[in-house]
């Protein structure tokens, strides 16, 4: 939450010592929390709670480090690199047509094509499906629109306070028996 409320990730210019520190230091410990159960024989309970208690530092170096990449990259924004960047900005909306593409297509309950798909036909149609979504989304990026589940979750976030009633300290059930009116 502190990240987010300085905008490391969202402005990595501004952040690049951190960043670096976090990256380098969060992978080695996360990468040296998982080697000694990596090349174990018959892991004990101290490897597995090692490699636990390192995991998340790792997570959080490697998303540091997806950040120093996206800085180096920020001024290259041409061509595929600008439509992958359009799904970021609309990931939501993107994972949400997947699984509207992907339910009905592979599940039972739908056509059940997963149940005769191989592992490559799976990936070629997997791969075949987040290409429309990264089309559809640089589409929305090009038209300066934004993806209608960001939208709709924003519409629920931020509506207007003016459309919320007011609640009053004494209303409903917390009024006293002495204050609330006969009927």
């Amino acid at each position: 939450m502190w990240a987010a409320r300085h905008r490391v990730l969202e402005e990595p210019g501004r952040h690049l010592m951190l960043l670096g520190c976090t990256a380098g230091g969060g992978i080695a410990l996360g990468w040296a929390g998982g080697l000694p159960l990596a090349l174990a024989e018959a892991p004990n309970a101290v490897l597995v709670w090692v490699h636990s208690m390192t995991g998340l530092p790792c997570g959080v170096g490697y998303a540091a480090a997806f950040g120093l990449l996206a800085h180096v990259m920020s001024g290259r924004r041409k061509g595929p690199l600008a439509a992958v960047a359009a799904v970021g900005k609309r990931s939501l909306s993107c994972y949400l047509a997947h699984s509207v593409i992907f339910a009905p297509i592979l599940a039972a309950w739908g056509l059940g094509l997963g149940a005769y798909l191989t592992s490559a036909t799976m990936a070629l149609f997997a791969f075949g499906v987040w290409l429309i979504t990264v089309m559809w989304a640089y589409a929305l990026e090009r038209g300066g629109r934004r993806g209608p589940a960001e939208v709709a979750l924003r519409h629920l976030i931020y509506r207007p306070n003016a459309k919320r009633k007011p609640r009053s300290a004494l209303s409903g059930r917390h009024q006293s028996r002495v204050e609330r009116p006969i009927p």
